[in-house]
């Protein structure tokens, strides 16, 4: 789907539309009167629970692409799109920020790429990917997929949790169309942007978007939460001294081989059917981490029939027959229960993080079977409690605002860019 085919209902300037909204109110506060029949008692237990789950009303973000000024190879930088989806929520805020990284996938998609979803949300962007009409070359199309977009399930669950969340575009440092040689500079230089965008809106500076957001964003407290290549990011050591961090979460991470010194609670998720990074990731790091003794909590939970490209809507959840990884199709889970399931791990951790919680209660769903367990021995145990899955926002239907302003420098007109560095692209 071309960005122009989104529908641009963007965020209208008042603080009530652009704000992420819930569906249903909770119940009133009692008054003298009546007592409540049991039916009355049910409703208002009933809205509660609904005003606590209700969809979140999302926004796309879209600025001109710019460049990051690389530490080596071929050019002077590496384009980068600058691509967010942003929650912000109700109430008065200031509301402390969690950054979503996705990982290292196909952005470049020629037609009939068996990895990709039948329906994913992608734009183009002919600088790196080919011009529209242009016979496709390889591995290289038009379509130019908006990976972040895949993982707005995160930001939803997120924002629930109170968390202004944002996922961005974090193709760039994965493909390194220019040679970077230090992947962890292109993290840190777009999560940096991406930040300074939320200040500035929280300054009421809104860089031509329809975003009014003034007073309601915290950019000073931080969490990350890193899928992938990603994940293995939000474990590095550049990602560990974040000015302001409270809290890590790495899904599936792909990693480098630095420690992960961190000193703020780290979760590792991990998937049973994991066909790419494999059933044990981040385990090792995790273990190492809580030896290192830096942090009291290095949890780590493993998810039962979870593979990894189901959790990223923008990418085919199962290999053809429904198998992913060394699973068969029966004992594979359904792939939007293992992404309700995530989320809620997310953000249920992050929360308590952010509060220094004594004791981790983490919510798990019915069919998942997580395991779960802080490996840093006398630190905050780590629980499962039953949960339910909620619906989430279909990634098509969230509605974006765009200016051509930037917070990235221009790209140089002149700049050459290796199209086809790997069959990634």
């Amino acid at each position: 789907m071309n960005t122009a085919k989104l529908r641009p209902l963007g965020l209208v300037a008042t603080a009530a539309a652009v704000t992420l909204t819930l569906t249903a109110a909770t119940a009133p506060a009692a008054t003298a009167g009546p007592k409540p029949t049991p039916a009355q008692k049910t409703a208002q237990k009933t809205a509660q629970k609904t005003a606590a789950t209700a969809p979140a009303v999302l926004t796309g973000y879209k600025l001109a692409p710019g460049l990051l000024r690389i530490t080596g190879g071929r050019t002077a930088g590496n384009p980068s799109q600058f691509h967010g989806v942003l929650g912000i929520p109700r109430g008065k805020g200031p509301h402390p920020v969690v950054v979503v990284l996705h990982g290292t996938h196909h952005n470049c998609v020629a037609p009939g790429n068996p990895y990709i979803a039948k329906k994913p949300v992608k734009t183009t962007w002919p600088l790196v990917c080919a011009k529209p009409g242009v016979p496709v070359k390889g591995s290289l199309g038009p379509d130019y997929l908006r990976q972040n977009v895949g993982q707005s399930y995160l930001v939803e669950e997120l924002t629930r949790k109170g968390f202004a969340a944002v996922a961005i575009d974090v193709v760039s440092p994965e493909i390194w169309w220019g040679g970077e040689t230090e992947p962890a500079k292109g993290y840190t230089d777009l999560v940096n942007a991406h930040l300074k965008l939320l200040a500035d809106l929280d300054r009421g500076k809104n860089h031509g978007l329809r975003i009014n957001a003034k007073g309601r964003i915290d950019t000073s407290r931080v969490g990350l939460v890193g899928h992938s290549r990603g994940g293995g990011h939000v474990l590095s050591p550049a990602a560990a001294r974040r000015a302001g961090l409270f809290g890590t979460v790495a899904i599936q991470p792909a990693e480098n081989a630095e420690p992960a010194p961190h000193k703020v609670p780290v979760l590792n998720i991990r998937g049973a059917c994991d066909e790419d990074t494999s059933p044990t990731a981040g385990l090792d790091t995790m273990k190492q981490l809580a030896r290192a003794g830096t942090t009291r909590v290095a949890a780590d939970v493993l998810l039962a029939g979870t593979g990894h490209r189901m959790l990223n809507t923008n990418l085919s959840a199962t290999d053809p027959g429904g198998a992913i990884g060394t699973c068969e199709r029966a004992q594979v889970a359904s792939p939007s229960a293992a992404r309700a399931q995530t989320a809620q791990l997310t953000a249920d951790f992050l929360a308590q993080a952010l509060k220094k919680a004594p004791a981790y209660r983490l919510p798990a769903l019915k069919g998942l079977a997580p395991k779960a367990v802080n490996l840093r021995k006398g630190g905050p145990a780590v629980t499962l409690r039953p949960a339910t899955a909620t619906p989430y926002t279909e990634p098509h239907h969230i509605p974006l605002t765009s200016s051509e302003q930037r917070v990235l420098p221009a790209i140089p007109k002149n700049l050459k860019v290796s199209k086809e560095p790997d069959a990634g692209i």
